[in-house]
């Protein structure tokens, strides 16, 4: 599970802006405007949680949960992961992270 996490860590450390902390759990990654998504690795997987994962299920039905907010992935081996999905994925939730922060500054909340 090792590789498959450096492998995603990478990806997303790849896209402008985008900083990494981590928790005795879960690494998160963050872009300018908020969370973008975190992971965690267990003995079994690497799950990607995606911070604005209900909104992106729309156009990712794939994706699990049905928790208020996020949704995730689970990875079980190196074949399981898109490169290209994930970097499509990333994208869109780095564009919604921007319209809900330019949304709330035009509202007056930030």
């Amino acid at each position: 599970m090792r590789e498959i996490f450096k492998k995603i860590r990478s990806i997303i450390l790849s896209f402008k802006g985008v900083s990494e902390s981590k928790s005795a759990n879960q690494v998160a990654f963050k872009d300018d405007y908020s969370t973008v998504l975190m992971l965690r690795e267990y003995e079994n997987r690497v799950i990607i949680i995606l911070a604005k994962g209900a909104v992106l299920q729309e156009r990712y039905p794939f994706l699990k949960g049905d928790a208020k907010v996020v949704r995730h992935m689970d990875i079980y081996k190196m074949g399981d992961l898109d490169e290209g999905l994930l970097r499509e994925i990333i994208k869109e939730s780095m564009i919604l992270n921007m319209e809900n922060y330019e949304l709330k500054k035009l509202k007056g909340k930030r």
